[in-house]
């Protein structure tokens, strides 16, 4: 019978089992990174286009320009569009991050064919009507409107602004930028950006009639050459910041610092001292200022990282009356991990979970893909970076993880409150 009152064994797992990638070229030497599961009666092709926020000379145009691209085309009307997406079954999004623009389609195998086309409308013919194009520009409004009343989407913003000042990387859509937008400024956007060449990430059930299908869709398309990023120099500033908020019934809180980048030697040791100091439920963040002082329901630490800009930061929404408290122990936590070796039975319990949650994001060969195309803009071999990753979780010390703290939670940390 089962004794329920002794925890089950925990063991290290076994290394990540990570698909094969293959690599092919179009007639006009675009790649396709295939991910093929014959098990899958479904796609998902992904085209990641070397553009995004970074590139946007009022902030606000790649966002509308993306949400255009999926309302009506010169050989699709709205109507059209939509219908036969909904006959299908297929999901059709397009995502504009800060380094790249991602047209993202989900489909059965067996509808491909049909849908490829269309696909290739929104990325070489876009509409971009006024109509639609008026009433985009509205709802983004209307959604930062709303978001600005939301004392975590101040925090978030303001601490990077603070940290990633000088970059476009600190800038954020406005209700007066996104009044500034006119429909030929995203016309001439797309033309600057989504014409450059992407790449293609196709995972699923993928065969030669499938890359044959690619090819006469998108093989044929001339793209321009990728344009080399705009450079910028940081004006980081790590003054205290405080915003004040009538009727605030809670307060959020950031600080915050740059960091390193994931092809730097350092990074996936500072990656597990964060996991121990906020990373996840069982974290030091979250007994101190969650459990033991019942200041707040939640509260992280993560290092965000983008292609050219870094930064480590730790965030919570708290109670009014115990914010400058909640700052504080913020800082003694980090103080901590600079002084004190982790226990050993920390130290195993951040092992499991860290092996098990990479598992978890890897289970399937969509994830795996979703991971790889992060990876891919990023600059980063998939394979080299999770088994480096893995490596580093399984040999970690605790003298490691002591080390890396005081390397860089030692760095001075920007400081804000919405009040």
């Amino acid at each position: 019978m089962l004794d329920r009152t002794q925890a089950p064994k925990a063991y290290l797992l076994d290394d990540l089992s990570l698909a094969d990638v293959k690599i092919y070229h179009l007639d006009n030497e675009i790649k396709i990174h295939v991910f093929a599961d014959d098990t899958n009666p479904v796609v998902k092709a992904d085209f990641i286009f070397p553009t995004g926020k970074r590139n946007e000379a009022i902030s606000g145009i790649g966002t509308i320009c993306g949400k255009l691209l999926t309302e009506a085309t010169s050989s699709y009307s709205s109507d059209v569009l939509q219908e036969t997406l909904d006959h299908y079954g297929a999901h059709l999004d397009v995502v504009v991050d800060y380094d790249d623009t991602n047209v993202s389609l989900l489909c059965l195998k067996e509808h491909s064919s049909i849908l490829l086309p269309l696909v290739k409308s929104i990325i070489t013919e876009p509409l971009f009507d006024q109509k639609e194009y008026e009433k985009i520009k509205y709802q983004l409004s209307q959604r930062i409107k709303i978001n600005n009343g939301k004392n975590n989407v101040l925090a978030t913003k303001a601490i990077r602004s603070q940290l990633l000042a000088g970059s476009p990387y600190g800038q954020f859509a406005s209700e007066e930028s996104i009044s500034k937008i006119s429909l030929e400024d995203i016309k001439a956007y797309f033309q600057q950006n989504l014409t450059m060449a992407p790449q293609i990430v196709i995972a699923g059930q993928v065969d030669d009639a499938l890359l044959a299908e690619l090819n006469n869709q998108f093989g044929i398309l001339s793209f321009a050459n990728r344009k080399k990023a705009g450079e910028f120099q940081l004006k980081s500033s790590y003054k205290p910041t405080v915003i004040k908020r009538a009727g605030s019934v809670q307060a959020s809180i950031r600080l915050g610092t740059l960091s390193i980048g994931k092809s730097h030697p350092d990074y996936y040791k500072l990656a597990i001292a964060n996991e121990i100091l906020g990373g996840y439920f069982g974290s030091r963040l979250m007994k101190n200022i969650r459990e033991d002082k019942g200041y707040t329901y939640g509260i992280y630490s993560s290092i965000s990282n983008y292609q050219a800009v870094n930064y480590h930061v730790i965030g919570a929404d708290v109670q009014l009356e115990n914010v400058d408290d909640a700052i504080s122990e913020c800082k003694k936590e980090l103080l901590s991990m600079q002084t004190d070796l982790v226990s050993d039975h920390e130290l195993a319990t951040v092992k499991n979970y860290m092996l098990g949650n990479l598992a978890s994001h890897l289970d399937n060969i969509f994830s795996q893909a979703d991971n790889y195309k992060s990876k891919l803009v990023e600059g980063i071999d998939y394979k080299e970076y999770f088994t480096a990753y893995v490596e580093s979780i399984r040999g970690i010390s605790s003298n490691e993880i002591l080390t890396i703290s005081k390397k860089y939670f030692s760095q001075e940390y920007a400081e804000v409150k919405v009040v």
